[in-house]
């Protein structure tokens, strides 16, 4: 291990022409004095784009030792960040994503954490703010901010290692093996490497540790949010509980409760009781997404809560059909 090189920043990218470089210039605007101890290692995931043409015209002016390897092939995030590992000279590893921008200080506490050595493992966490006025990467943003912030169940330790922004010894990644690489696309293998590591020491969730992250519009995000929950139902199944590093009981019952919803409006077309029972759950589903409606309503106004309300009931209509199909797969193989 080069003595010199306290932290390794690996971010991999794929088809990132867009973005690539929000990561790379927010990290050399850094109010940060140490650049000479960091390096930063992309691993490009055989893009298709001109994402290698854009780290190239802006790798001149990076302050810090920038490195670039290409794999062979596609591979997905999980085989690109543990190649970054391998070849990273520090003793901590940063794990950033390929579109988000870093505040200006958060270089400095990451550097500051794996300088001091206290936490073998740390997570930040992501602003709401979004540059663009569309409803839904504004509606995703404070959903995630206010699931992080307002919402904390109490006594509930928040401690996803998010690879937006997460760092850890890089003795420690190697000993658990890394990212598990059966998982290629970007899904669960953050939630499946956090379980590892909560075995060995415990996240600490640092907030100090901000980035601003430009979400997508429903489709991609729907997507996402299906493939997930369709591979964590696998995750569950071996664990048998809820945490909120992925989903808490509050967020698993507020999905059975969308489904039953309009299960209800749906059969109210048959007899009026279901239409009643339908308010009932509609009531009840108000009351546990209060504080993020609330939020909502604060900052956006009616016409934005209005939206969200139904959003909500979509996406979580969507988490159980994820799941679902997961049980499913899951069923069939061992059958």
């Amino acid at each position: 291990m080069n003595k010199q090189t306290v932290l390794s920043i690996i971010i991999p990218a794929h088809n990132s022409q867009n973005t690539i470089h929000a990561p790379l210039l927010s990290l050399n605007n850094s109010q940060f004095r140490y650049f000479k101890n960091v390096e930063v290692i992309i691993v490009d995931d055989r893009s298709k784009d001109r994402t290698l043409k854009k780290i190239k015209q802006i790798e001149s002016l990076m302050k810090y030792r920038l490195t670039v390897y290409r794999l062979r092939k596609n591979f997905g995030p999980a085989k690109a960040r543990n190649y970054g590992v391998k070849r990273a000279k520090g003793k901590y590893i940063l794990f950033l994503d390929s579109d988000v921008e870093l505040s200006k200080t958060t270089l400095r506490n990451a550097y500051n954490l794996a300088k001091q050595g206290q936490f073998k493992a740390f997570t930040g966490i992501w602003h709401y703010r979004q540059k663009n006025n569309r409803f839904f990467p504004n509606f995703k943003a404070m959903r995630d901010w206010v699931y992080w912030f307002i919402e904390r169940e109490k006594y509930a330790r928040y401690y996803l290692f998010s690879t937006r922004i997460a760092g850890v010894e890089k003795a420690l990644f190697r000993k658990i093996g890394g990212f598990d690489e059966n998982f290629p696309q970007p899904t669960v293998e953050d939630i499946e490497l956090t379980y590892r590591i909560e075995k060995e020491t415990k996240i600490r969730f640092s907030p100090e540790l901000l980035v601003y992250h430009e979400f997508e519009d429903f489709w991609p995000i729907a997507i996402k949010y299906f493939k997930r929950s369709r591979d964590w139902i696998l995750l569950y199944q071996k664990r048998l509980r809820f945490d909120p590093v992925a989903t808490s009981k509050k967020e698993a019952f507020k999905a059975i409760l969308a489904a039953v919803l309009v299960l209800s409006l749906t059969l109210g077309h048959f007899h009026w009781v279901f239409f009643y029972l339908a308010l009932l759950i509609f009531v009840q589903f108000t009351n546990l997404e209060w504080y993020f409606w609330s939020f909502v309503y604060k900052q956006k106004g009616l016409w934005f809560l209005l939206k969200s309300i139904a959003f909500s009931i979509v996406l979580y209509l969507i988490i159980d059909l994820g799941s679902l199909w997961g049980a499913a797969i899951s069923k069939n193989s061992k059958g």
